[in-house]
């Protein structure tokens, strides 16, 4: 019996690719025909913002108290990425003198603990480690975790250590009497989005004609901070809640908070119709040929779907001329994006109709004709190189790079011995810690069937990765080899833990469920294979 689901769907994202554009026209005959469910959805956004962060099922726009002090404290130990660099450096510079003023006792051991956990060369994960933290933590003055310590995603984990320390802080620099002070400057950065960002969902909603506020008890939680490097937009999820946060900005960040908005949207189809997706899974052989696709959307087709789908989105809700439209089409399916042209043309069969998308989804899914998107694949050139808007030029692919993608490729096949060749090279090598070729051992022994030499290597991804597609999976993988020795609560704790970070990745999260739900390797447990 074999642990992987059949085809292949190992990994799977918290990125997203920009936006673009306006809705269309033809949104304001729609948003008549919703205006009656369109009304819930203002007037949560527009409650005071200790209601909103009380409701349940809610999209907020807000601060947060917990982030706020996560940063402010960091910013005391030595944060300086982007300082004064932006007009809200203002709120910074007011928060960075007044910490400086309080002395507090604690200050050596919280610059000593931020000095031992720099990411050198990559300042955005060097502040995403301590917002994942910030987003996992209760209020002030406990700041007690959301989750058991040993399910927290990797970059969180790595700076756990980091809460004592903020306990005391809080106290010593009295940031509850600091977080009143710029309590204004925080609510007008929130209010400078409000206007907008209620129009941008209105219209999406009004678009997919789905009912505002039918969140089934999720979250999307957009937060403003003052405190990080300007222009970052950092995108998470955790359990069954979205969040976006946002660093002050030039301009509005409007393209990724609609996005992840869709995505917020869209993702529970994508898991509730892995089933039917998975009917197609054959077309992700070309995908696999892309070079400038990410790896999430390589090895999770419904979270390429789903990508293809919100690009669609965004470009037929875009107020642009057919010829530039379809333009965009080409180079979007020249990146990998190898279903954004049917979903173009379904697209438009769904604007003359009168279903919702929940209702049109399943039998667009089911309508994708394999041999008609084959063909089109004939003409395809995919993408050598980041599109020209991307200033930074990539660097030539490495040798370890390029035995990781051999070593995918042949797995992907069926080539099990050349994949574990191709693993086993990177890690004896080039790189013993290389999380891909670790994961990659892991998922081969599996296949091959050697459960202890798996486990081993699910064991080891968990110690070393901080992808969250492979973290996810491992705790899957290890719950089904639980399950088949018959240790079920074991089994039960390893779904348990990947559900914190499955809901981006449709096919982790129906693995994950399905494993609460029945043994994996019983006969209604088969299902996910």
């Amino acid at each position: 019996m074999s642990l992987t689901p059949t085809p292949l769907q190992l990994r799977a994202h918290n990125n997203f690719l920009s936006a673009q554009g306006a809705p269309s026209g033809r949104g304001g005959l729609i948003l008549a025909w919703t205006g009656y469910f369109i009304a819930a959805f203002l007037a949560a956004l527009m409650l005071p913002a200790p209601a909103r962060s009380q409701s349940a099922g809610n999209v907020v726009l807000e601060s947060n108290e917990q982030l706020f002090c996560v940063l402010a404290a960091l910013n005391a130990a030595g944060y300086d990425a982007g300082a004064g660099a932006s007009e809200a450096g203002d709120t910074r510079r007011i928060v960075r003198e007044y910490l400086q003023a309080q002395k507090a006792p604690i200050l050596p051991d919280l610059k000593k603990f931020y000095e031992q956990h720099r990411v050198k060369g990559d300042p955005s994960r060097e502040l995403g480690q301590y917002i994942s933290l910030a987003l996992l933590v209760g209020s002030a003055p406990t700041f007690n975790l959301t989750v058991k310590e040993d399910e927290l995603p990797p970059d969180a984990r790595d700076v756990a250590g980091f809460l004592p320390l903020l306990r005391a802080y809080y106290a010593q620099a009295k940031l509850l009497n600091l977080w009143s002070q710029v309590q204004k400057q925080y609510d007008a950065a929130v209010a400078r989005y409000t206007d907008e960002v209620r129009q941008s969902f209105v219209l999406t909603e009004a678009y997919l004609r789905v009912p505002a506020g039918g969140y089934l008890g999720r979250t999307y939680a957009i937060y403003i901070d003052l405190l990080g490097e300007p222009e970052q937009v950092s995108a998470r999820i955790y359990g069954l809640n979205y969040y976006l946060v946002i660093t002050p900005s030039q301009d509005l960040k409007l393209d990724e908070i609609r996005h992840q908005y869709m995505h917020f949207l869209l993702d529970p189809l994508a898991a509730k119709y892995a089933g039917e997706i998975n009917q197609k899974v054959n077309l992700r052989m070309y995908a696999m040929q892309a070079p400038t696709l990410g790896l999430d959307f390589k090895d999770d087709f419904a979270l390429l779907v789903t990508e293809c789908l919100i690009r669609t989105l965004e470009l037929r809700m875009g107020k642009k001329p057919p010829a530039e439209s379809l333009k965009k089409v080409e180079e979007m399916t020249a990146q990998g994006l190898i279903l954004v042209p049917y979903f173009y043309e379904s697209l438009a069969a769904f604007e003359h109709q009168d279903a919702s998308m929940t209702s049109f989804y399943k039998p667009m899914i089911l309508a994708i004709d394999p041999k008609i998107e084959e063909k089109r694949m004939f003409n395809v050139h995919f993408a050598t190189r980041p599109p020209a808007a991307v200033v930074k030029v990539a660097p030539a692919q490495s040798e370890e790079e390029r035995l990781l993608d051999q070593g995918d490729n042949q797995f992907f096949q069926g080539k099990y011995l050349e994949a574990k060749t191709a693993y086993r090279t990177v890690i004896e090598r080039d790189n013993p810690l290389s999380e891909r070729a670790i994961y990659g051992l892991a998922v081969v022994y599996a296949n091959m069937r050697k459960p202890d030499l798996a486990e081993e290597y699910f064991q080891k991804s968990l110690a070393t990765a901080h992808d969250l597609r492979i973290v996810t999976w491992s705790h899957i993988y290890l719950g089904r080899l639980d399950d088949l020795s018959g240790k079920r609560d074991a089994a039960l704790s390893q779904y348990h833990a990947a559900l914190l970070t499955a809901a981006g990745f449709p096919m982790a999260l129906r693995a994950a469920q399905s494993g609460m739900e029945t043994p994996f390797g019983s006969s209604s447990g088969d299902k996910n294979k």
